[in-house]
This record gives structure tokens, sequence and C-alpha cells, in this order.
């Protein structure tokens, strides 16, 4: 990797930087596969990115022409996403909302984020008032409160969502719910229950590093240190093949509850 480029263009995973230890792990792979269904039929717009890490779903969405901006609280991130700003000239990162915004999006998308607010419903309301009228909404959380484990303490998560619980939610908030997909069947429920032990393990070292839930989930968005060494197996043509087909065999459970995570699309009520 020394002396490459930063940014690498995966055919299959999408931008990784794994000098910088950042690369799109398969849950993640598998998410944006069907985000990016959702959004084949929706023409360049502007869109907004709440919580987007270091911003490679944005960054891709720039280089089709959409207007994206992201917004992330961790200064670790928002670095990380200078180097992939410099390949998309229609993104845009800042690590707060800008009041200013207020009406101008036609879509807003958060991932991996309400699950980790005690207010979640405010959060989604505060978020509605960034939409135009008749604005679209696409979030993602980890689904199923019986399937709470280690893992989901080391991101600093507050909760999980049952299907009902997360269409109130956003019902509660002004949203009227148009699709809810659970996502990431097979291979994600695998890699939940393998990779448990492991977060057990580092969860209580880096509970000695940060005191609280808001610093560890700052840090879990960017930290993929301990499997950024493993890229160059990673990306290569089978191991990327496998997940292509993984993408494609999760299709046909979207609308059951086997997956690991919801993918919920609304669209916000103006009365």
């Amino acid at each position: 990797m020394a002396g490459g480029p930063i940014v690498v263009q995966h055919p299959q995973f999408g931008p990784a930087m794994p000098s910088l230890n950042w690369i799109p792990m398969p849950r993640y792979v598998l998410r944006r596969d069907r985000v990016l269904s959702l959004l084949e039929s929706t023409p360049p717009c502007k869109v907004l990115d709440i919580g987007c890490g270091p911003g490679a779903l944005i960054s891709e969405l720039s280089g089709r022409g959409f207007e994206a901006y992201g917004v992330d609280r961790s200064a670790k991130a928002r670095e990380l996403g200078r180097h992939l700003k410099d390949q998309a000239s229609r993104m845009q990162l800042h690590a707060v909302l800008d009041e200013a915004w207020k009406g101008s999006f036609d879509l807003v998308m958060s991932f991996e984020v309400i699950e980790h607010l005690k207010d979640d419903i405010g959060a989604i309301q505060e978020w509605a008032e960034y939409l135009k009228p008749g604005g679209r909404m696409i979030l993602s959380t980890p689904a199923h409160p019986d399937r709470w484990n280690a893992a989901d303490e080391w991101a600093g998560h507050v909760r999980r969502y049952t299907r009902q619980q997360l269409v109130d939610t956003v019902e509660k908030a002004g949203f009227e719910v148009d699709k809810v997909e659970c996502y990431g069947f097979p291979l994600a429920n695998v890699m939940e229950v393998i990779a448990a032990p492991g977060y057990r393990k580092r969860l209580e070292s880096k509970r000695t590093a940060f005191d609280d839930a808001d610093a560890l989930t700052q840090d879990s968005g960017s930290d993929r240190s301990a499997y950024a060494k493993l890229w160059p197996i990673y990306s290569s043509f089978l191991p990327a093949l496998a997940l292509k087909a993984f993408c494609e065999l999760q299709r046909p459970f979207l609308n059951s509850d086997l997956g690991t995570g919801y993918i919920i699309s609304a669209v916000r009520r103006d009365s």
C-alpha cells in the first residue's frame, strides 16, 4: 500500500482508504447495495447524510451528480473524508447541521445513527426540518433487541429495534413509511455471532480510553485498523465475488425479519 493512492475505488465495495486504516466492511457493503438500489430511480438531487462518517456513500452519490452534504461530529472521520472530498467536487463535509439549510434538501439519509440517540423521535423530527415539503428520508439501524451483544456496547448503542418499533418511531416523527427492508441475511448474521466474543475483549480495553457512550460512538465509525491489514486479501477477486453473491442472496429475504438490520424509507408528512 505504500506509495499507492490514498483513495482506492473498488468495483464492488466502493471507495476505500486502506493506507489510512479505513475499508468498507461487509455489513456496510450489504447495506450500501440496498441503499443504492433504493436510489436507482431517484434523479440527482440535493442530499444530506447525517452521521456520514468519512462520507464514502455520499462521495459515490456526488460522482453520480447528487449535490451531497455530509455531517459528522467525529474529527477523525472528517479528516478521512477530506481525501474523498478531493475526488468528489459536489460533496461537502461539516461538523454540525447549519440552520440555514432547513427546507432545502430533497433527501435526508442517516445510517446506523438513531440507535445511538436517547431521543430518537426528537432527532428525526429535527432532521425533517431540513427536507423540502414532501421530501424523503432513508434510515438504517440494527435489528432485533433480543440480539443485543458486546458489539452494540462497543459502538455506543442505546437500543436495537423491532420492525414495528422502527415504523412507529418514524411515523411519530412525522413521516409516512413507504418501505422497510431487513438486510444482511445470511452473511451478517453469521458474522455477528462470530465477532461477538472478540468485541467483548475489545470493549474492556476501549472502556479504559472512552468513559461514555458518546465517545464510543464518535470513535466507532472510523476505527477499522484491525481489518485494514486484510485489504489485499479482502479486495481480491474471489472474496469480492463472494460478497457480491451475498448482496444478491440477501434480496429474497428483505421482506422477512431474518437479517441483522433495517432500512426504512419514508416521506415527510406536510399538513
